[in-house]
């Protein structure tokens, strides 16, 4: 702020925690980004995994408990003559007992034998995601041709995970605009408390021949200023605990959030600062002018 416009703001009170407030605004906001950012990454990773592929599971038991030994080869050569002729299928292929045992290890460990547990046949299925086949037809088929198989596609668990996520976006979302209110409703504020201490200096510089623009391009762009600062500020102390979780969780790719930022999502967390910059300017500048209109 020059000499000449320090006359205006000589009592001003809300240097001092106005940049506080968009610190924390901004703190809040970008940590809540990088959250709802991790929520849809895991996302669009669900989506990739479950649309690429289902798996057909083939009792190896009957209902009475014995084993199907002879039934088991021919039901899962019915299925994969079925499933191999479906459109949309790239390729089936039957779980060996090795890949079983890595599926099953994360719940009975990878010490345990599978050989007398009682499991299904597991065929995995790859689906073209550009060219999906008709999941309806293909269960169908499979109902009337191999009872004894079922068909999971995910979908259903799916479905329930991407409620839930929608609703916690939603809810960030939601969270994110109360943020942006809030500022705008501190700004508003304190600029109008800030012009009633000041009015007899405003009045004065009108009556000297200062246009209203002159005015509230001073009070705005300081505003500017000490919201850029403190967004600033407040993006650098929440980048560290978003990095610290990538460090942490980052490398693990059996877990079902996705916790990896590209760096276009860096850079979109990075515009929070400027946005409440913008906002608290674009604030400031109505108010001020808004005020000053009242002068004659």
């Amino acid at each position: 702020m020059s000499k000449r416009d320090a006359f205006l703001f000589a009592n001003d009170s809300t240097r001092f925690y106005f940049p506080w407030i968009c610190l924390l605004m901004v703190f809040i906001g970008t940590l809540l980004s990088g959250m709802g950012l991790f929520v849809y990454n895991s996302l669009d990773r669900w989506h990739q995994g479950v649309s690429q592929s289902l798996t057909i599971q083939i009792n190896t038991y009957d209902e009475n408990g014995v084993y199907r030994q002879d039934e088991i080869p021919v039901d899962v050569e019915k299925v994969l003559s079925i499933v191999r002729t479906t459109p949309g299928v790239k390729e089936a292929s039957v779980l060996n007992e090795l890949q079983m045992a890595e599926l099953m290890a994360p719940w009975i460990g990878a010490d345990v034998s599978i050989s007398d547990l009682p499991l299904p046949k597991l065929i995995d299925v790859a689906i073209d995601p550009e060219n999906p086949p008709f999941l309806e037809q293909l269960k169908m088929d499979l109902n009337v041709q191999v009872p004894n198989a079922t068909m999971d596609s995910h979908r259903i668990w799916l479905s329930q995970l991407v409620k839930m996520s929608n609703r916690i976006l939603q809810l960030i979302g939601a969270i994110l605009i109360l943020l942006i209110i809030t500022v705008i409703f501190t700004v508003g504020y304190t600029t109008r408390a800030n012009l009633k201490i000041q009015e007899p200096i405003i009045r004065l510089v009108h009556m000297m021949g200062a246009k209203d623009l002159y005015i509230t391009n001073r009070y705005a762009w300081r505003t500017l200023k000490r919201a850029f600062t403190g967004g600033f500020i407040g993006f650098a102390c929440a980048s560290p605990i978003l990095f610290g979780l990538m460090c942490c969780f980052g490398g693990m790719s059996d877990t079902i959030f996705v916790t990896n930022l590209l760096w276009e999502q860096w850079v979109f967390l990075a515009v929070c600062p400027i946005v409440i910059a913008l906002v608290a300017f674009i604030t400031t500048f109505k108010t001020v002018m808004g005020y000053l209109k009242r002068f004659v």
